[in-house]
């Protein structure tokens, strides 16, 4: 089913996980967000390699969405060594 934009839900559901983990302030439930929005953008993407439809701005994001988090967690790590 798609949403008013034409987003799936399951596509809504991985970007929330992962806009939660953008948004996240408490260093402590950090690492959590990522892995639920990295866990979250691996089924996704799976399933959409698992289809034949038209999806490429929505593996593009996945794709980016990935880095993102892999950036954030370099920073986490570096802020942690600090610390």
């Amino acid at each position: 089913m798609n949403d008013s934009d034409g987003r799936s839900q399951d596509q809504q559901a991985w970007e929330q996980l992962y806009e939660t983990a953008l948004l996240e302030l408490d260093t402590n439930l950090l690492p959590q967000r990522i892995a639920d929005a990295e866990k979250a953008i691996r089924e996704r993407a799976l399933a959409l390699f698992q289809t034949n439809g038209d999806n490429n701005s929505e593996k593009e994001a996945l794709g980016d969405a990935h880095l993102v988090l892999n950036d954030l967690k370099r920073i986490y790590l570096a802020d942690e060594r600090i610390a």
